[in-house]
């Protein structure tokens, strides 16, 4: 990687730059110019071998209390940006400076934001182990996990070679891999489970379904047709107001909706007619 531009000439910068990353050099570096512009001191106390500085932020308008460690260059400040981010505030870095620091103290380095945090993580076929965790895996995830470091140093090898240098790795694989996969007896469904769980299976059942509970509108099932026929049989029939027959259905679902009904006689609506007068005149009396 090439090495970004710095804002000035100090070995403390020079330093972030050497050893984060381009993205949290930038943090770095915002970090380090509000160092050198923006803070001044308000007090100064010892305690337990541990310098107690007292920086007032003139972006923030606040004061901060940074703890530092003159035996063991350890720090620490009431604002938590590298609990946070992992990048070493401006009032830590102001510290650094006047105690004339040139190099950034491994308390202040988080692993995890600096170019080689690759190097000390070796890959394998289920993740990552880290190298202090090599002494609790079996050797063949050792060899498995040198493997994998090799075919990753070999592949950021490869970049911006020929093509032909490529194709000749490529070639390479598939001559061992077809050499090999004779040897190699297929895995079944049940050794394929284990493998990616990572342990044998338990054939022992522990865990079985729950007892079936009635509760209230279980049991019930939906009848057929047929039975829906019979129970409608055993029920009385009624008079339809539409078709005029007894049937076990009502006007309102009648099969027969349509129905021609036979014309009336002519002295039946006069009586009809004379009984709806009588009925009306009788209202009328009742509401006089």
């Amino acid at each position: 990687q090439s090495t970004p531009q710095l804002f000035s000439k100090s070995a403390l910068e020079s330093d972030g730059a050497r050893l984060f990353t381009h993205a949290v050099f930038e943090e770095f570096q915002e970090e380090y110019k509000c160092s050198t512009n923006t803070l001044t001191s308000r007090g100064f106390s010892e305690s337990n071998n541990m310098e107690l500085n007292t920086v007032k932020d003139a972006l923030r308008n606040r004061n901060f209390i940074v703890q530092y460690n003159p035996g063991t260059l350890e720090s620490s400040c009431t604002c938590k940006l590298f609990e946070r981010r992992g990048v070493p505030c401006r009032h830590i870095l102001w510290i650094y400076l006047g105690n004339g620091l040139e190099k950034i103290p491994e308390s202040s380095i988080a692993k995890r934001w600096t170019k080689d945090a690759l190097r000390d993580i070796k890959s394998n076929h289920k993740g990552c182990v880290g190298v202090g965790d090599v002494d609790i895996i079996d050797k063949k995830q050792i060899e498995m996990t040198k493997l994998w470091s090799e075919v990753h140093e070999t592949m950021g090898v490869l970049i911006g070679r020929e093509k032909e240098h490529v194709e000749d790795i490529c070639k390479l694989i598939k001559e061992f891999r077809e050499k090999l996969l004779p040897s190699v007896p297929p895995m079944t469904k049940h050794q394929e489970l284990e493998e990616l769980l990572g342990c044998a299976t338990n054939n022992e059942i522990t865990i079985l379904p729950p007892k079936i509970s009635k509760n209230k509108g279980s049991g019930k099932r939906m009848l057929s047709n047929k039975a829906k026929a019979v129970a409608c049989a055993s029920k009385p029939k009624r008079m339809c107001n539409n078709c005029k027959q007894m049937a076990h259905h009502d006007k309102r679902n009648c099969p027969n909706p349509f129905v021609e009904r036979p014309p009336q006689n002519v002295d039946d609506e006069e009586e009809e007619e004379e009984e709806r007068k009588r009925k009306k005149k009788r209202k009328m009396k009742m509401m006089s």
